[in-house]
């Protein structure tokens, strides 16, 4: 397959729309009157036929402030797929168009958080890194009845309520229809959380800044080690341009590595921050994975150099090929490439995350084994998802 040539283009932001629930407060209040007085307490990609992996070149991408006018530069690779097709990417170098701010409408509009029980994601809040996590408010009953204690925390305790929520869906027994009550309350947490310019004490996910003369939005990704693509502070600040950043202006971050997560059963590409006690769900976006169910499984993370912004695609079973800003590439206009990091996953070289230009295929099987996010969706995981992220596919 064929995937690599980089030509930036314009980001949609996700929209952002979900509304907190609140029916459950009364509930809330008497659970955690009891729980004071006792309680203590992953589209991969290279199935030979997917989006082959192809170069792993990325086309330099230069923040527009950026004063120095340096802009990195991508050597010519080549590199062979697992088919054996081989794709060369020529030295490139590009302005990319900066992200969309939010609520800017998109090509493929994502659902709000309410409507996230059948697929979209929106966004989250932040804090500090290093900050303690919140240690989950007790609750009582049944997981239905967790859920709901949950979801009524959001708008008075976002950060229990999110953790909680997370433990939940971690503990793998959930029911079909209460994972989806969980997926929709993680994204309904994400607008007040995640993607949107506020910060909430306690949230690991986020951290302040203040603006010094002669940043850039890259620089300062670069500067504070956030290991995420400077695009996703222009999105969740707002900003209709890069241009805007001024000097003195405060800035929230968004403070990684970010992870991924893809369940195949519930066709979901779940987005977390953190390891142990402090790890939590950001974000879940709805998903497509393998025909047959080809999409391997294990853990993987990020070739080097293989994220690319409107890629070339060569589709290995008919030899057909999608020039970049093709409306008609298969792979949309993301592609990250995945490398297996065991044994049992190193033999999967040509399997990736990519966009699709059928949107009908998300919560489906019907990938040659990589793993598919709608238009909206994967420019969001293009900038969560870099080289110091992990992705177990299960």
């Amino acid at each position: 397959m064929t995937l690599p040539s980089q030509s930036p283009r314009s980001h949609s932001p996700i929209s952002a729309g979900a509304r907190n629930a609140q029916g459950m407060r009364s509930l809330f209040i008497a659970v955690a009157a009891i729980g004071l007085g006792g309680a203590a307490a992953g589209w991969f990609l290279t199935h030979k036929s997917e989006s082959p992996e192809v170069k792993t070149e990325t086309a330099a991408i230069t923040d527009p402030l950026n004063t120095d006018g340096a802009a990195a530069t991508s050597a010519s690779n080549t590199t062979t797929i697992a088919d054996s097709n081989v794709v060369t990417n020529g030295t490139s170098t590009s302005t990319a168009t900066p992200a969309a701010p939010l609520g800017t409408s998109t090509t493929t509009a994502v659902t709000t958080a309410q409507s996230a029980v059948t697929g979209a994601a929106s966004a989250g809040i932040a804090g500090t890194p290093g900050t303690p996590a919140t240690t989950p408010a007790a609750t009582l009953g049944n997981a239905s009845q967790r859920i709901q204690q949950a979801n009524a925390m959001i708008s008075s305790d976002p950060i229990r309520a999110r953790a909680e929520l997370t433990r939940l869906l971690d503990s793998n027994a959930l029911s079909a229809t209460e994972r989806a009550q969980a997926y929709a309350g993680i994204n309904g947490l994400g607008t007040a959380l995640f993607f949107s310019p506020k910060i909430v004490p306690g949230d690991i996910a986020s951290q302040s800044y203040v603006v010094k003369k002669g940043d850039s939005l890259a620089r300062i990704a670069s500067r504070e080690k956030l290991g995420v693509d400077w695009r996703f502070i222009q999105r969740i600040n707002g900003m209709a341009s890069e241009k805007a950043l001024r000097a003195d202006m405060h800035l929230k971050l968004a403070h990684g590595p970010f992870d991924g997560e893809v369940v195949k059963a519930d066709y979901r590409f779940n987005v977390y921050t953190g390891t142990g006690s402090e790890r939590v769900m950001v974000a879940s976006f709805p998903c497509g994975v393998g025909t047959n169910d080809s999409t391997p499984v294990g853990t993987f993370k990020v070739r080097a150099g293989s994220k690319l912004i409107d890629p070339e695609w060569c589709n290995p079973r008919t030899g057909e090929k999608f020039k970049s800003n093709d409306p008609k590439n298969p792979i949309g206009e993301r592609w990250i490439g995945l490398q297996g990091t065991t044994p049992d996953t190193a033999k999967f070289t040509g399997y990736g995350i990519h966009g699709t230009v059928d949107p009908q295929s998300i919560g489906k099987q019907m990938s040659m084994g990589c793993v598919r996010l709608g238009d909206a969706e994967v420019q969001v995981v293009y900038e969560l998802i870099g080289e110091s992220s992990t992705i177990v596919i299960r």
